[in-house]
């Protein structure tokens, strides 16, 4: 007969590795018997943490509340849950999150444009119209109001566009404007984009450092990975 529960020692602790196919209630009984155990075999005062490893099965909120009422105590800890399955609505947000959202309009003084996840624009945004995505925003055509990319915080975004016009850029919580002067001596139609630098600082650089800096924006396929 099969083990509804596995314990594996780890460098951080222990590993409680579940039977996918078990039953809720054999996996509770086999933990229990399991703390009984180490608790004999283990040095009074000796804490312990414990990764619960659940496989291809996802364990419900009251599920996970079972098992932290029969392993945690003043001695022993559950550092975290693993599973190798998500929801759905997970995974829709995931794939969101990973698929730039295409765009094609003009957004006028006034309007504001929010997307989740990266934005690709087509079109124009006029002084005092404003786009922002959580993650990066990339502009084919003229950008002269606010974009606004990473907007809940992720720094590592990006805001890529042609600056040939006065523009506001803000990435988390920074803000820099881009004046037509700094393009001044070079060509009017070079792609730049803005990011925040190692000094938490904004910095505006040509396109052809985009992967040196944000080697990873280049690895979107559009799906969860």
């Amino acid at each position: 007969m099969n083990k509804a529960v596995t314990l594996k020692g780890r460098k951080e602790g222990f590993q409680l590795i579940l039977d996918a196919s078990a039953s809720i209630d054999s996996i509770l009984e086999e933990i229990k018997e399991l703390k009984v155990q180490l608790k004999n075999d283990t040095q009074t005062g000796h804490e312990l943490t414990f990764f619960v490893k659940s496989g291809i099965r996802k364990l419900s909120s009251d599920e996970k509340k079972q098992i932290e009422e029969i392993i945690e105590d003043d001695h022993f800890t559950i550092s975290s849950f693993q599973s190798e399955v998500i929801l759905i609505d997970e995974a829709i947000k995931l794939h969101k999150a990973s698929r730039p959202k295409l765009e094609v309009r003009t957004v006028r003084s006034g309007q504001i444009l929010d997307i989740e996840g990266d934005l690709l624009l087509i079109g124009e945004v006029h002084p005092g119209g404003t786009v922002r995505a959580t993650g990066s925003i990339f502009v084919i055509g003229e950008l002269k109001g606010i974009a606004h990319a990473g907007f809940n915080g992720n720094e590592n975004a990006i805001v890529l566009a042609n600056f040939r016009h006065n523009a506001q850029v803000r990435i988390g919580g920074n803000v820099h404007v881009v004046e037509k002067t700094e393009n001044s001596s070079e060509q009017s139609d070079e792609l730049k984009f803005v990011y925040v630098n190692d000094l938490h600082i904004i910095e505006v650089s040509p396109l052809h450092n985009l992967k040196t800096i944000r080697p990873e924006i280049g690895k979107h396929s559009g799906g969860l990975f």
